[in-house]
């Protein structure tokens, strides 16, 4: 590879990096894939565990297995929510906790959609 071409293969893979480092990692949480459209997660949560105060855009969730959680809103408002396996809902903006409150682990994709995002 010729020495241009590697730095230009450098600025490609730190302008990546620099962009996934603006968002705190969050674990349990993976970006599966990103673009200009849409951010697609896959979230995998122990038994019991908690995490941290996070925020979506408006996004999909795809369960892949059902699921009980407690979500805990920034003004300490809380739910607990079920979800069913393969049984996909919207979700609006939302800035949230989760506890993983079932018996088995949450495995879940959100699919979030991106304001502004220049979509064809």
């Amino acid at each position: 590879m010729a020495a241009s071409s590697m730095g230009i293969a450098a600025l490609a893979l730190l302008t990546a990096f620099s962009a996934e480092a603006k968002e705190p990692a969050i674990p349990g949480m993976r970006v599966l894939l990103e673009n200009d459209c849409v951010r697609v997660r896959r979230h995998d949560f122990s038994v019991g565990q908690s995490v941290p105060m996070h925020s979506h855009p408006a996004y999909v969730g795809y369960p892949l297995n059902s699921f009980k959680a407690l979500i805990t809103l920034p003004d300490g408002t809380q739910r607990i929510t079920e979800r069913k396996a393969g049984v996909a809902y919207f979700s609006p903006p939302v800035t949230h906790a989760v506890k993983n409150l079932g018996k088995s682990p949450i495995h879940a994709l959100i699919v979030e959609i991106k304001p502004g995002g220049k979509c064809q």
